[in-house]
């Protein structure tokens, strides 16, 4: 892997959850140990009881010098955190994650997306609404026809001037 390359901790806050699941997994945990290993100069005695005890105060270890297994898995049920109304359906940078399954959902995450989106007094052509839609969305063309079709963004027939209705 390339040094330049970013790597998960570089993309999301959560990160470390990724890093945990790693840890709990046998077989990555084992390619890791080997990777560390052959790259690691000899640890003397004294910096490794040091090294374990450090490791015991982070969770990692048990008192029986073993990887605490448990404890990782309940610190990752612990860091879960249940996020509320559109959040659930969001990224970190506030873009769609995934769609809501039930219809109801749906027209939350359409309706805050569509109160964000423009005023009830805009009117936009069909490309600078669409440029505003890839703040919400890397597909613009499926977040258009869903905000259309549940008639929270109206536009002329030949598809020009969005605008938000009144009532929407």
């Amino acid at each position: 892997m390339d040094a330049d390359q970013p790597t998960a901790a570089d993309e999301s806050p959560e990160a470390w959850r990724a890093v945990l699941a790693a840890l709990v997994n046998p077989r990555l945990r084992r390619t890791l140990a080997e990777i560390i290993v052959e790259g690691d100069p000899e640890v003397s005695a004294p910096e490794r009881r040091e090294a374990r005890r450090i490791l015991m105060q982070s969770g990692l270890l048990t008192a029986a010098q073993q990887l605490d297994e448990p404890g990782l898995r309940a610190m990752l049920r612990k860091g879960r955190v249940d996020k509320a109304g559109v959040d659930r359906w969001l990224r970190a940078d506030g873009r769609i994650d995934h769609w809501p399954k039930s219809a109801d959902d749906r027209l939350e995450l359409l309706t805050w997306i569509a109160e964000r989106l423009m005023s009830t007094e805009e009117v936009l052509a069909e490309k600078p609404f669409t440029q505003k839609l890839f703040a919400f969305t890397t597909d613009p063309n499926t977040l258009r026809r869903a905000l259309v079709d549940a008639r929270l963004i109206t536009r002329n027939v030949d598809g020009t001037d969005y605008r938000r209705p009144v009532d929407g």
